[in-house]
């Protein structure tokens, strides 16, 4: 059997598959809130998306026991992402130092525009030959740009070399393999 952890912007589904036939075994899905505290913003908090995470396990394998499966068949985990939300978080504790910053939020369209125009051309398209996308808001080197520049906290953990930065799949996988964060209650 292999579990699956795969976000959308606003799910935290958990799957658990029969790895020969595909099937589906058990599954749990929690929406995730999102906060838009200014227009284009949009932010998720990360200890809730851990949360949901937890409440997806546990739900997902109540299920698995109540069909008589040994959650000890659960022989892999996969994560996916949730395109490039994006977060800091400090790698001594685990703690988020900012809420997570979502794929679509557009605070960074002043840092992108201040990008393209030192192109040559000025064009946003002129790497898209090496990454194959746009120069864009999407991306997150220029929500840590703006992470950087706004949150004292994530200048603070930068400059004392604690920063972790990543997208939230990143951070799931370093909470559950670091275990700097405590794991809810049967985990």
């Amino acid at each position: 059997m292999a579990l699956s952890v795969s976000f959308s912007w606003y799910l935290s589904p958990l799957a658990v598959f029969n790895t020969k036939t595909a099937e589906l075994i058990s599954h749990h899905q929690v929406e995730i809130k999102q906060c838009f505290p200014k227009e284009g913003w949009v932010e998720e908090d990360p200890r809730e998306i851990m949360q949901t995470v937890y409440e997806c396990m546990e739900k997902t394998c109540q299920r698995l026991r109540q069909l008589n499966v040994d959650i000890s068949n659960i022989k892999a985990v996969g994560v996916t992402n949730q395109r490039e939300t994006t977060l800091v978080w400090d790698k001594e504790t685990g703690e988020p130092l900012f809420n997570a910053i979502v794929w679509l939020d557009l605070r960074t369209q002043s840092t992108v525009e201040r990008l393209i125009r030192k192109t040559p051309g000025r064009s946003k398209n002129h790497l898209k030959h090496k990454t194959g996308l746009p120069i864009s808001t999407y991306f997150s080197a220029v929500k840590l740009r703006w992470l950087l520049d706004n949150v004292d906290d994530v200048n603070k953990a930068v400059l004392s070399k604690r920063a972790m930065f990543g997208t939230v799949d990143s951070w799931i996988i370093w909470v559950g393999a670091v275990g700097k964060l405590p794991l809810a209650p049967g985990f």
